[in-house]
């Protein structure tokens, strides 16, 4: 009854500011975030029928094996990914003798340069691309040789030769040009980039909420009156958690179910969805309460209000952040914001809309809310009849 009584409470304050607190935590993020998403959205995924690299090829060996490599790249299941160009973002370099290299076996040295447009980790994906053609190409010859070698009739050698050829450039064909083209595509929309950025803000937003309302409790003494009922601390902060609790899980799915209904985010498996929101919301609170627990209110919303910033200047700016240093600073950031767990886990269920990329985030998000729970509860004990 006890725990009914303070999620009453909390319900009842949330539908007395019912108005200003979605403007503030719901309508307001949400904004931002569809206006930026409208303004940068050239910036991130081109258009499906558009090719992903304008590639420039410098052909030094102008052998049959060379015109061969030009033609795949031209080729139709290419022109999904690569357009070649006088003058492109990325420069392969045929070298002289490259096709000899396929006659002894040598490897060839195919260079692939990245340009200042273009990004590194594209241009990885295209060096794998050229290093697997010339992988199957000479797969391909040492099997023409050996049929060459075998002792038959010319129609046994062509049917034998057609036969294993073809299985080969289908699973070629098929499978890895398909996997390229999904892997390079694998990113994010402008408005799920933006959506997963202003998501954070609004969190740190709401945790303020709830530092701030705690320090408020203290200094009207209502934590004092509190304690004057059959209470114990313990239950004070478990109950008070719990209520806060609800409170962040039910402006988070405000704000994920606005982009999941306007369809421009959060679209995947809605029970996946959920997960997320519930786990996270955890997160959420529990440092809520830590940050009240350990620190002031001034250096609390000092910390805070900084982390807000460096939340929105590496959120908004992360496409520039990610061609410096060859994308090593945009990978510090992914790695250690502190709201990187959470940026990772939705981005994984944007990208693969599947429970196996989200587990370590969802698992991790969960060990780590136990374990600032557990803290809490003994710098609770410890504090034992003050005001925390």
């Amino acid at each position: 009854m006890k725990l009914l009584a303070f999620i009453k409470t909390t319900f009842m304050a949330t539908v007395k500011n019912l108005y200003s607190l979605v403007l503030v935590f719901s309508l307001f993020p949400i904004f931002l975030g569809l206006l930026t998403g409208y303004m940068n959205e050239d910036m991130f995924v081109p258009s499906v029928d558009m090719p992903v690299m304008a590639v420039k090829v410098i052909d030094e060996d102008n052998s049959v094996e060379s015109r061969n490599l030009v033609n795949f790249l031209e080729s139709q299941e290419m022109r999904h990914i690569v357009e070649i160009k006088e003058e492109g973002e990325y420069i392969i370099t045929i070298p002289e003798g490259y096709g000899e290299s396929f006659l002894n076996g040598k490897g060839a040295a195919i260079e692939v340069n990245v340009t200042e447009e273009g990004s590194t980790r594209q241009g990885n994906t295209l060096a794998q691309i050229v290093d697997k053609y010339n992988e199957e190409r000479y797969l391909n010859l040492m099997i023409e040789k050996s049929i060459e070698d075998r002792i038959g009739t010319e129609e046994e050698k062509e049917e034998l030769y057609q036969s294993i050829y073809g299985k080969i450039a289908k699973i070629y064909n098929d499978r890895l040009i398909e996997n390229r083209i999904i892997t390079i595509r694998k990113s994010l929309t402008s408005y799920e980039h933006f959506s997963i950025t202003f998501l954070s803000y609004m969190l740190f937003l709401v945790i303020t909420h709830l530092i701030n309302g705690d320090y408020l409790a203290r200094e009207n003494e209502l934590y004092s009156r509190i304690m004057a009922s059959p209470l114990t601390e313990i239950q004070y902060f478990n109950y008070n958690l719990v209520s806060s609790y609800i409170f962040v899980v039910i402006f988070n799915l405000l704000y994920v179910l606005a982009y999941r209904i306007l369809g421009l985010s959060f679209t995947g498996a809605l029970s996946l969805l959920i997960a997320i929101v519930l786990v996270q919301s955890l997160l959420g609170t529990v440092l809520a309460a830590f940050v009240s627990l350990f620190l002031n209110k001034v250096v609390s919303n000092v910390i805070l209000d900084i982390l807000i910033i460096l939340q929105l200047l590496a959120g908004v700016t992360y496409v520039p952040i990610s061609k410096i240093g060859d994308g090593l600073l945009a990978d510090i950031i992914d790695k250690y914001l502190p709201n990187a767990l959470i940026v990772r886990t939705y981005r994984n269920y944007l990208l693969y809309d599947n429970f196996t990329s989200i587990y370590m985030g969802i698992l991790s998000m969960l060990i780590v809310s136990v374990i600032i729970y557990m803290i809490c509860i003994i710098r609770v004990k410890r504090k034992r009849g003050e005001a925390w």
